[in-house]
């Protein structure tokens, strides 16, 4: 089962950078440092091989197995005259997973000093751990039975594959966001260490005797987890679920998802078979992590909720369904209102402003109508694949309305951007109402010398010249009349 929150707010000016920066320390820790640990694990195996030193182990190991679980735990086939490669590297993995063998078997109680083999075992054995020591997984992993302080917190900055990455990251990058916002960066940050030293800590509990290296950030990320459950439990989220078979999106309140984590690392503990997951250590950071989320809860209160508000954008995809319906039922008062809602969230929404233009062109002469057009035509000057749509728009406006009320910078922006994508002529007439009522418009002398450099690139020399001549005789200490004058000259 996988369970998916989805909500959460992330903005330019206030990014996780906490998240971020533990993300990028765990990918470098994995592609940087570690690169080159599967190598040498290869080569200290093929010393352990090759060399005897397997043979050896693993053949005390059988009798081992024999003394305390009978004949009957191994297979005929396999018995210790028989032992070659194939079965050394089959028995390794049972054998390292033995706990109390290990232990007995590097404290000299299984090859004792006494032993003939003794001092040959004892070197291959240390010429092997050397080797294994150059890998930075067995060098800082956590191992519970030669733990120690560094270890503790290096091993949740340290992955055993690519896909072991990935997972804990696409976690972290989901949970880890919004805890950061909700909680505060330094909070979010002890907590993140805490829960991964305490699930460390119960794995270490359960397996004592354990040299097999834990690593990676799930028990820490399973410790946001239950944080996030417990301080977010009565906030409705949504969620993506799968069941393998199935996928889907639902609405739940966070507090069941705690529960949920809980049983499926259970279960996948007693009935998952064989794992190299420590679901252990899971268990103790959901654990941990629901227990200080408590603390923060009741004693500390650093928790906010806003983080958890919903997208109000999410509205607007039903808030125009709804408006369209409407429409199509020539029902336009009824879908006025909730268009107006549409740009209330955003002002400059394109379908908001299109619709509301269509309904309002039915009256051209309310006022409502000029303000919508204003609107929709200062959204589409920003958006310089628009051209067409803006040229449409304005044309379409202009022959429904007896007056342009359109302000004059809007008239500007409009003229300069039918100049610039070749709507020359009604650039012309723009240019020519605003020199007509407003020769003044500080923007005019700019304006116009667009249009005259919009001619020129059309090979129109003659109504560039004109527009040349208008800058200068009109405004002629402006910057754009010694442009003006160089263009006049050259074109001569």
């Amino acid at each position: 089962m996988l369970i998916i929150p989805l909500t959460g707010k992330i903005s330019k000016r206030n990014p996780p950078i906490a998240t971020i920066g533990i993300i990028l320390i765990n990918c470098f820790v994995f592609f940087i440092l570690q690169a080159g640990d599967d190598e040498r694990y290869l080569k200290a195996f093929e010393l352990y091989v090759k060399s005897g030193l397997g043979r050896i182990e693993v053949s005390r190991y059988l009798t081992y197995l024999r003394a305390t679980q009978g004949e009957e735990s191994i297979p005929t086939s396999k018995k210790q005259e028989e032992l070659n490669d194939d079965a050394i590297i089959r028995f390794y993995g049972k054998m390292q997973t033995d706990k109390v063998f290990m232990k007995k078997l590097l404290n000299d109680e299984i090859i004792t000093p006494e032993d003939e083999t003794y001092s040959r075992w004892k070197s291959l054995r240390g010429e092997y751990e050397g080797m294994l020591s150059e890998t930075v997984v067995e060098s800082y992993g956590f191992k519970p039975a030669e733990r120690s302080f560094v270890t503790t917190f290096t091993h949740m900055f340290l992955h055993g594959s690519f896909m072991h990455l990935l997972g804990n990251m696409i976690f972290l990058w989901l949970v880890g966001c919004v805890l950061e916002l909700g909680c505060g960066r330094a909070l979010y940050v002890a907590m993140y260490l805490l829960t991964g030293v305490l699930a460390a800590g119960l794995f270490a509990l359960v397996y004592m005797d354990s040299t097999v290296p834990l690593v990676g950030a799930s028990g820490a990320i399973s410790g946001l987890m239950g944080a996030y459950t417990v301080l977010y439990g009565k906030k409705k989220i949504k969620v993506f679920y799968s069941l393998g078979f199935y996928f889907g999106y639902a609405k739940v309140t966070a507090v069941t998802l705690l529960p949920m984590w809980v049983g499926n690392e259970i279960f996948q503990l007693f009935f998952g078979g064989f794992s190299q997951v420590a679901y252990v250590a899971h268990i103790g950071g959901l654990a941990s992590g629901a227990a200080l989320g408590y603390v923060n809860l009741k004693f500390l209160g650093q928790v906010s909720g806003e983080v958890f508000g919903e997208d109000p954008k999410e509205k607007i995809a039903p808030l125009l369904e709804e408006a369209l319906q409407r429409i199509g039922r020539l029902d336009m008062d009824g879908a006025r209102p909730l268009l107006k809602q549409v740009l209330e969230i955003d002002p400059y929404n394109r379908s908001a402003l299109t619709h509301l233009f269509n309904i309002d062109k039915l009256n051209p002469e309310d006022a409502r109508f000029h303000k919508a057009v204003s609107k929709l035509l200062h959204h589409l000057t920003n958006d310089s694949e628009a051209h067409e749509t803006l040229y449409a728009t304005y044309e379409e406006y202009r022959r429904i309305s007896k007056t342009l009320r359109l302000s004059l910078d809007l008239l500007f922006r409009i003229a300069s951007t039918f100049s610039a994508h070749g709507y020359i002529e009604e650039a012309e007439k723009i240019m020519a109402l605003v020199l007509k009522k407003h020769p003044g418009y500080q923007k005019l002398p700019t304006g116009i010398l667009r249009l005259a450099q919009a001619y020129l690139r059309k090979g129109m020399i003659q109504k560039g010249k004109k527009c040349l001549l208008i800058i200068c005789r009109r405004y002629p200490e402006s910057t754009e009349s010694q442009v003006a004058r160089r263009l006049l000259t050259g074109s001569n």
